[in-house]
């Protein structure tokens, strides 16, 4: 008797063998996409954690800053007094530190009254400047769109 030969047709194997290559690649470019993703999403996370740390250092540094405002708004004559020049200057350091931080201080007086970024402790009468800060109490800062303190302020009214 002769042996039959239970090879497979050559035709099936050719078209079996685009199919696999055909899922390695939708594999590859699943696996290359949740790559991106959990790129993307630590990216965010970081940027969202960094965010965080900077509203925490900046709550720790703001009465310092305070401090530093009243210090230089009370400073003797620094032309005469080097010792009060050196402590305007130091304060003015600090000052860009907070900046290069981005925190940025809220104390503009004429522009209108924000309820996000302003509080009000006090109505003054002035008709030309209604609805708009008349005076800053104490300063406020925030970070880009948070606002980390309000300014205490005085409105027209």
């Amino acid at each position: 008797m002769k042996e039959k030969n239970h090879k497979k047709p050559e035709h099936e194997e050719v078209v079996k063998e685009p199919l696999k290559e055909q899922e390695y690649l939708a594999g590859w470019k699943r696996a290359r996409a949740d790559l991106e993703n959990l790129q993307k999403r630590t990216d965010i996370e970081k940027q969202t954690y960094r965010t965080f740390l900077k509203r925490d250092i900046a709550e720790t540094l703001i009465p310092l800053a305070d401090n530093f405002k009243s210090l230089v708004a009370h400073a003797p004559d620094t032309s005469k007094d080097p010792w009060a020049a050196g402590v305007v200057h130091v304060a003015r350091q600090f000052e860009q530190t907070l900046a290069d931080f981005g925190i940025e201080v809220i104390e503009k007086i004429g522009e209108a009254f924000d309820p996000a970024i302003h509080e009000a402790v006090d109505e003054v009468g002035s008709e030309d400047q209604m609805g708009k800060v008349v005076e800053v109490v104490q300063a406020g800062y925030k970070i880009g769109d948070t606002t980390i303190r309000p300014a205490k302020v005085k409105v027209g009214k």
